[in-house]
């Protein structure tokens, strides 16, 4: 049950302090942010636009055979503002329903479990069922929470007998918009190593000075931007990108809620999306702007998701699809372009919901033209929403669709089910300029904001598959250019922010070169005198790559100088520092005669079979190398681009990209 309690104020600092408890540390969690048997989400230090909207939910644990006390309470207190306003509870702690008009939610109870530690997550593993904690749940929620005026605010749960959880939050104002109009890139996993080994394979040089720089280094604004998660260092692309479209932390694999304890991925507390809140936007701050999500990974996959999807599950990209045009505020987004086909239709390989038809459903119910290859794409001239699918998975990547083109011979590629390859795909600044164009003839008067994502920066360096990746590092880079040159033509620079960033790093760097032919002229018994192939320092010589058509790409890839280069954890596998022409590596492989139950991987012998053998640094049951925990650049230029200089954390971002748009509401 909930019950009014009240306190005398306090002071703000002296509440912070109060409440403020260090990161415990550990590898393993009963649950994200919730340290102790009294469980607040949003969490303390949480952070608000004024008049967003969230979800709030109190849970309350007790582990083994203990059974959860019911009798808690949920009280807010204003913190800072004006003493004599007593309109949201005052000087005084008020019960959370009274305060917020909103009836909780009828008691729910449920159960999970947890390991403690990795000595019982590995007995788990291998087939231990006691080797978990079981736990018992008593919650509470509250659905749809606004918090117009700014201040700050202290959430007091008190539960079992006077034990209590105590959060601070912070509402920030809402600010007179700036922008018009918000482009943000996200070169997915992309750090400055990445960038640099970029420039220097298709940048010209002479005597170490370049005479050409990227589009991103053209940039009047640099900053840096951390990345940890609401419960750990490294992040994956879910909870990341998930901050800078809610101004939230999160946990791995989750898009728009705190994740919670219970079963359903659904029902986790939401924050509102920067996409939601450009939508209803008041018409004193320029009317519902347009939305545009652009990438070369799924639609559904994590980062396009954020944009427009709540679940605690990245994997649940059946039901991501109908969120899109059923969610309970849906998004409705002016252009949907990238892969993921086979969760649009139930035909061979298809996975759609329900079996249902997307491609039919978006068409019918929201009015949208569907294009399935490159060709469809640049023909369309209209103003109707755009939904544009052009693989039944992940894109091929830059390297595929345009060096290496037999590699997109494989069956079943094709978006709409067909059993063919998919052979026209467009390219990332195709797809980019048309959804600004489509942009622009919608909601030229209100603005727009368009995410457009490189996504296999990161999907090709998880397989160390760095040609690849630096690829399509480059093939942003020139989306970059071709978009700051669309603004300008179209006289919408002067009021267009422009970002470009990504949501985590890879631990990538270069340390040197390599003669490939010298090291191919060993034997491959002999793998210390390949090793002498790599020149550091002053034997670090200059790559072979040249761009003699100016198309910012190498004109070969198969060259004999390359560069030495690797990341900090990958796993066990073989390198010979050369292009793989027939595809994406596949650096590890199942390991067939493993004792234990769960699966161990090996180096993969016919991915560079001529190479060198790298002990790996992660755990056998990685196959793939994994994120890092490094900063991750942030360019920034037009209106409010000074804000994003300097060091901030990856929530920042939604909360300045919000103030430049004019979005929230307050008293």
């Amino acid at each position: 049950m909930v019950k009014i309690v009240s306190f005398a104020l306090l002071s703000i600092a002296t509440a912070i302090s109060a409440v403020s408890a260090l990161d415990a540390a550990g590898q393993f969690k009963r649950l994200g942010a919730c340290p102790t048997l009294g469980c607040v989400f949003p969490p303390d230090r949480a952070e608000f636009l004024a008049g967003a909207h969230f979800d709030v939910r109190v849970e309350v644990h007790a582990e083994n055979e203990d059974k959860p006390n019911t009798d808690y309470t949920l009280t807010i207190q204003k913190l800072s503002g004006n003493p004599k306003d007593n309109k949201h509870g005052g000087p005084k702690a008020v019960d959370f329903s009274k305060w917020s008009k909103i009836k909780a939610s009828a008691p729910e109870s449920w159960d999970f479990s947890y390991n403690k530690d990795a000595a019982a997550y590995w007995k788990g593993q291998d087939g231990d069922k006691a080797a978990a904690t079981p736990v018992h749940v008593a919650s509470t929620a509250w659905r749809g929470v606004q918090i117009k005026e700014p201040g700050t605010y202290k959430v007091t749960l008190k539960y079992n007998s006077g034990k209590t959880t105590e959060a601070v939050w912070t509402v920030n104002p809402v600010k007179k918009r700036k922008a018009k109009n918000v482009v943000l890139f996200i070169g997915d996993g992309m750090t400055t190593a990445m960038i640099t080994a970029a420039r220097l394979i298709s940048q010209p040089h002479i005597n170490g000075k370049y005479q050409k720089h990227l589009n991103l280094d053209q940039f009047p604004v640099l900053g840096h931007i951390m990345t940890h998660s609401l419960d750990s260092l490294i992040t994956d692309s879910a909870n990341s990108a998930s901050a800078y479209n809610t101004g939230h932390k999160s946990s791995a694999g989750a898009l728009g809620v705190y994740p919670d304890s219970s079963t359903s991925p659904f029902d986790d507390p939401k924050q509102e999306l920067l996409a939601e809140l450009l939508r209803r936007r008041s018409k004193k701050n320029g009317g519902a702007g347009g939305v545009g999500i652009v990438t070369t990974a799924e639609v559904q996959d994590a980062t396009p998701a954020a944009v427009y999807a709540h679940t605690r599950n990245r994997d649940e990209k059946a039901t991501i699809v109908d969120q899109m045009i059923h969610g309970a505020n849906p998004v409705v987004a002016d252009v949907i372009l990238g892969g993921g086909g086979k969760y649009f239709h139930s035909k061979a390989g298809g996975k759609s919901l329900n079996g249902t038809d997307y491609y039919a459903a978006y068409s019918k119910e929201r009015g949208y033209k569907v294009v399935n290859d490159k060709k469809g794409l640049l023909d369309y001239k209209g103003s109707d929403p755009l939904l544009g699918i052009f693989h039944s998975s992940n894109m091929d990547v830059w390297m595929d669709r345009n060096v290496y083109k037999n590699n997109l011979n494989k069956n079943g590629t094709d978006p709409t089910g067909n059993g063919l390859p998919a052979l026209n795909q467009p390219n990332l600044d195709d797809m980019v300029i048309k959804g600004l164009e489509i942009l622009d003839k919608r909601h030229r008067k209100e603005g727009w904001f368009l995410m457009a994502e490189a996504a296999s920066v990161d999907k090709m360096m998880h397989p160390l598959d760095y040609d690849r990746a630096l690829a399509d590092l480059l093939e942003l880079d020139k989306s970059v250019g071709k978009t700051k040159e669309w603004l300008k033509r179209n006289k919408l620079d002067k009021d267009t922010l422009v970002l470009v960033t990504a949501d985590h790093g890879h631990s990538f760097d270069v340390y040197g070169s390599v003669d490939t032919q010298y090291f191919n002229s060993f034997s491959d018994s002999e793998e210390l005198e390949k090793k002498n192939s790599v020149g550091t320092y002053e034997n670090s010589g200059w790559p072979s790559y040249v761009d003699a058509d100016g198309d910012g790409f190498p004109d070969q890839w198969d060259v004999r100088y390359t560069l030495a280069a690797g990341t900090a954890g990958f796993p066990a596998h073989r390198e010979d520092f050369q292009v793989n022409i027939n595809g994406t590596r596949v650096p590890a492989v199942p390991k067939s005669n493993s004792h234990h139950h769960y699966q161990v991987y090996e180096p993969n012998p016919d991915d560079a079979p001529h190479g060198i053998t790298k002990s790996g640094t992660l755990g056998t049951t990685e196959s793939v190398g994994v994120h890092s925990l490094q900063d991750v650049p942030i360019f920034a230029s037009g209106p409010g681009s000074h804000l994003f200089a300097g060091i901030q954390d990856n929530t920042e971002i939604f909360h300045k990209i919000s103030e430049l748009l004019g979005l929230g509401e307050q008293n």
